[in-house]
């Protein structure tokens, strides 16, 4: 809102411009002295100049540099002229204002100089409300790379925080995924250590069983001992 008002009011300050009066002049043009129109504006006189340029191509006006002016030679402008003529322009910094002149010259002798210099003012305050369009039109386009810059960042950052977001899931199945392993792993680990109680148990019984076989061997040895004894005895008494 704040853009529109300021654009807005662009176009009033322009019109009260174009509302001013518009002075006649003399132009030095090489060795002529040439009737001209001038007016003073509290604009930028870069951005005047800029206007002028834009609005005298957009005319279709062939412009080149000539004598410090911006010269259409030999061309036809309807709103001056039906007969060619060579328009003379020239934006000038003013301490803060811009200074437009602007200066006619008919090729036909029979063309009236002062109609051409009457018809030079109403071309010059139509060049003033141009300038306000020429202004906007900057704004909006200005507004417009704004808007296409802010748009490009964010589909950049969109861009991002969908990279991000992906690699955050990813890096979650990873958790869950090691969580599942690990889970499995514990599971694992508690049958290993429970089937090496078994097999610590079965030893233990093992043991047990092999010490009471060994104490039997030893006394059936032992029995065999002792009657082996008796048998030399009584072999001993038969002799």
């Amino acid at each position: 809102m704040k853009k529109v008002f300021s654009l807005a009011l662009a176009v009033l300050m322009t019109l009260g411009l174009a509302a001013q009066s518009v002075n006649e002049s003399v132009a030095a043009i090489g060795d002529l002295s040439v009737p001209a129109c001038n007016i003073s504006l509290q604009k930028d006189a870069k951005v005047v100049k800029a206007a002028m340029e834009q609005y005298l191509k957009e005319n279709g006006l062939k412009v080149k540099s000539q004598q410090g002016y911006q010269a259409a030679l030999n061309q036809v402008i309807p709103t001056i002229s039906q007969g060619e003529i060579s328009l003379y322009t020239k934006v000038e910094k003013q301490k803060k204002n811009a200074l437009v002149t602007v200066a006619v010259i008919g090729n036909d002798l029979t063309i009236d100089q002062s109609d051409l210099r009457d018809n030079a003012k109403s071309w010059l305050n139509g060049f003033v409300q141009y300038i306000a369009r020429y202004e906007a039109s900057q704004s909006m386009n200005a507004e417009q790379k704004n808007l296409d810059k802010a748009n490009k960042e964010a589909a950049k950052a969109s861009k991002n925080l969908a990279a991000i977001e992906k690699a955050i899931a990813n890096d979650q199945k990873k958790i869950e995924s090691k969580k599942a392993d690990n889970a499995k792993l514990k599971e694992k680990i508690q049958k290993n250590e429970q089937e090496i109680k078994n097999l610590q148990s079965d030893i233990e019984k093992q043991n047990k069983k092999k010490a009471d076989a060994q104490d039997k061997v030893k006394a059936a040895n032992q029995n065999v001992n002792e009657v082996q004894g008796e048998v030399d005895r009584y072999r001993q008494m038969a002799q």
